[in-house]
């Protein structure tokens, strides 16, 4: 299917990159991360590079948008609490959360941030069991701008028309 739509996709995205730009990916993302979603940023990312952003600002920009949306996620779920939290999901996976951060701290948000485990829930969960924020932060902004190389990067040996 890439094969066939290379050419208008990527038309497409070199547009976007070109009128829109890193303060668009930065919003769209800080968003999406905030927010959780069905949508991950990567996609942002995948369309940014395919269509001619640089790899390292794109993963940066993405990365600390990420980051941002994550930390924003823990003040909301700071401000939410337990009890709304687990009416809306379930003690369950709150139990399981508090068991987390109480064990792991920082690497369950790092994990969260490189892997596809939900990042902003564990941000959420980090915020409910009041992980410090600087913690938060400081996973995120590491595990993101890596996943975002790592994405940019797959991005440039997928859509390489050597390989297609």
């Amino acid at each position: 299917l890439l094969l066939y739509y290379r050419p208008l996709i990527q038309e497409w995205a070199k547009s976007a990159v070109e009128n829109f730009g890193y303060p668009a990916l930065f919003v769209l993302t800080l968003l999406s991360d905030l927010l959780t979603q069905p949508i991950p940023a990567d996609f942002l990312v995948f369309g940014s590079n395919f269509g001619g952003a640089s790899l390292w600002i794109t993963a940066i920009v993405a990365g600390i948008a990420s980051a941002c949306g994550g930390t924003g996620g823990y003040f909301v779920a700071k401000w939410f609490g337990p009890w709304r939290f687990r009416k809306v999901f379930g003690s369950k996976i709150l139990k399981s959360g508090r068991n987390l951060f109480k064990n792991h701290g920082a690497l369950a948000v790092f994990v969260a941030g490189v892997t596809p485990i939900p990042y902003s829930a564990v941000c959420w969960i980090g915020g409910i069991y009041h992980m410090p924020v600087s913690h938060v932060f400081l996973a995120s902004v590491v595990s993101r701008i890596l996943r975002y190389l790592v994405v940019g990067w797959l991005t440039g040996i997928v859509t390489s028309p050597e390989i297609l």
